[in-house]
């Protein structure tokens, strides 16, 4: 009986100490002031030209009528999809220290993944010649807009309720901006 007690307590002490692990508590003693900056003028702009690039060749290819699908799939396949993966994990990877910023983060990362979703299925479209494919990616980049759209409204909110100067502008494609 001692032994089944003694190992039972082993197991659960072995199952807190990994419940300890991984995703760092928000900490209460972090305010949200400095918290918005953090994420957005170095965690943001640290990885912003990973986005940056994919977005920038995926809409190069549609300012010309005369597209070469070869080119465009090479490019998609080669660069700009894996920038947005590569992006996407980086930006998945980003610690906050308040929920609020988190909740932020969320939202952004939310319209990113549409991005990435996006990219993928005018990828798909194109080697299976299905149109209803670039219906739905037209979608997702909708979806995507969305989402960069309550990210600025939250942050515009953030900015406002802690005395944050926001510098730069917004847009669906390119978030970039600068918090003090």
């Amino acid at each position: 009986m001692k032994k089944k007690l003694y190992i039972f307590v082993l197991a659960a002490t072995m199952v807190f100490s990994f419940a300890g692990c991984g995703k760092k508590e928000k900490n209460e003693t972090v305010d949200v002031k400095s918290d918005v900056i953090e994420f957005v003028n170095e965690e943001l702009s640290a990885i912003d030209e990973k986005r940056s690039s994919a977005v920038d060749v995926y809409n190069s290819y549609f300012t010309d009528t005369n597209v070469n699908l070869d080119k465009f799939l090479s490019d998609m396949e080669r660069v700009a999809i894996p920038n947005m993966e590569e992006y996407m994990k980086e930006l998945n990877a980003i610690e906050t220290g308040t929920s609020e910023v988190e909740n932020l983060k969320e939202l952004y990362a939310l319209g990113a993944q549409f991005q990435l979703d996006a990219m993928n299925k005018v990828v798909l479209a194109i080697k299976q010649e299905n149109p209803d494919y670039l219906t739905e990616a037209s979608e997702m980049i909708k979806q995507s807009e969305s989402y960069f759209g309550e990210y600025e409204a939250q942050l515009q909110l953030l900015a406002v309720d802690n005395e944050i100067n926001i510098n730069g502008s917004f847009s669906g494609t390119n978030a970039s901006t600068e918090a003090e």
